[in-house]
């Protein structure tokens, strides 16, 4: 066959490979890169300052504690100076704050709700667990970010998280233990005990 047969046939085949990676373009790489990843039940957000696994821990009394992971992405030290709450229908909720501004070192991951005083933010009332807030994070040296995060129920994955801003550590392990016993206590057995005439019978 000559090569002026073999040219049809050769730009043939270069079009249906070309089709076909063009097909694949929405499933690829870029694709991929695109898409926003959330593998915990918290929101994610990332900027100059990373919000991750961001939620609320609902506590017993109806208020609920901020929880997440932030990171410093730049070189200067800055500050979480203020956190603000509203419903997805912007109605503001009272947030109890510290008195402190909690700083936040670059590269280091920071933590909300935990045992520093000045990361313990607590939304009062009106937030029930299974519903969405939107969380509003100022920065001293950055903007501000807003995430939709969800309020969830105090489990013992959220035993760490405090209940508030003047709980003591001994308060917060004696909690913790509180709910571990809750989750393994096991149904107590339900079986009748003999009674009088039952036990009379089987001794004739």
């Amino acid at each position: 066959m000559s090569s002026a047969r073999r040219r049809p046939l050769a730009a043939a085949s270069l079009a249906a490979v070309m089709t076909l990676g063009l097909a694949g373009c929405g499933t690829g790489f870029g694709a991929q890169t695109n898409q926003q990843y959330q593998p915990g039940v918290g929101a994610n957000v990332r900027g100059d300052v990373d919000s991750m696994n961001t939620l609320l821990v609902a506590n017993p009394d109806g208020s609920a504690t901020l929880s997440a992971a932030l990171q410093n992405n730049l070189d200067e030290d800055q500050d979480l100076s203020s956190v603000s709450v509203t419903t997805l229908d912007d109605k503001e909720l009272q947030v109890t704050a510290p008195d402190e501004q909690l700083p936040l070192k670059p590269g280091y991951l920071t933590t909300l709700g935990g045992d520093d005083p000045a990361g313990v933010y607590v939304v009062d009332k009106d937030v029930p667990s299974g519903i969405y807030v939107k969380i509003t994070l100022s920065f001293s040296d950055s903007s501000p970010v807003t995430i939709e995060a969800p309020v969830v129920d105090r489990t013992t994955e959220y035993a760490s998280v405090v209940e508030g801003p003047d709980e003591t550590p001994a308060e917060k392990e004696s909690t913790s233990k509180s709910t571990s016993d809750e989750d393994s206590t096991e149904p107590t057995s339900t079986e009748p005990t003999p009674t009088e005439d039952t036990a009379t019978e089987g001794a004739e």
